[in-house]
């Protein structure tokens, strides 16, 4: 059985969703990336990849001011509205409620009870569980209460540190098609490769303390990247 997820945005943003320039961060004994610049259209599937350690949770981070960048600009539309989904989620479950006074937390003027209700539905929780104590929940579980928060948010800007984590292949396919179909601002990371071929309009690579920005699909930024495993395709093909 697979959990219904669906992203809407309240506002739709126009023009340009981000804007960074000569973005850097690091520490003394590690820096991460230098020399950043960027100007994302709203609407955008941005993919943010690299190898393990380069900086990608921390660029996240850096895009949502929870850590200030060591140096550069990073300006965000006027009517920008960031939900965020983040890698390690202790935070959000730091607390003694139940799934549904946690949901709760979430929900504007216009969502009753029974919205709250039907969310959890929709994410596989039935009425036994909503007086189960959301820190119980398993990762998996805690990941569809995050879905969850952002179907209640509206955001047109969706910014997500490996989603697919803890998720079983059915949850991953409700994601990936709620992301397909979401028309806001998506900026992620992902490990999951056919992920990030399925979502990805625009690539950044983190490499060599460099950003490295390529305007086009993963399927694209590998040809580019790697044009002799291209031509072996081919030539396998014939």
């Amino acid at each position: 059985m697979s959990p219904y997820i669906r992203f809407k945005q309240e506002k739709k943003l126009h023009r340009q969703a981000l804007i960074f320039e000569n973005l850097a961060h690091g520490f003394a004994e590690k820096p991460l990336f230098r020399g950043g610049n960027l100007i994302l259209d709203a609407g955008s599937r941005l993919a943010i990849i690299g190898e393990n350690g380069a900086g990608k949770t921390t660029l996240l981070r850096c895009l949502i001011d929870e850590i200030p960048a060591n140096k550069g600009k990073i300006q965000w539309a006027e009517n920008a509205n960031i939900g965020y989904f983040p890698q390690d989620s202790s935070a959000d479950f730091a607390n003694d409620l139940n799934l549904f006074e946690w949901m709760s937390q979430w929900r504007k003027p216009r969502h009753d009870d029974q919205i709250v209700r039907a969310t959890l539905g929709r994410l596989l929780f039935s009425a036994d569980d909503f007086n189960k104590k959301a820190a119980n929940c398993s990762g998996g579980e805690k990941h569809r209460l995050l879905f969850g928060k952002l179907m209640l948010a509206d955001s047109n800007v969706l910014i997500m540190d490996e989603p697919t984590n803890h998720l079983d292949v059915e949850a991953i396919e409700a994601l990936n098609l709620a992301l397909e179909h979401y028309d806001g601002t998506l900026i992620f990371v992902s490990h999951d490769r056919e992920f990030v071929s399925s979502l990805a309009t625009r690539v950044i690579e983190i490499k060599d303390e460099t950003l490295i920005d390529f305007q086009g699909t993963y399927e694209e930024y590998l040809a580019v990247k790697y044009p002799e495993a291209r031509s072996e395709k081919v030539a396998k093909r014939n």
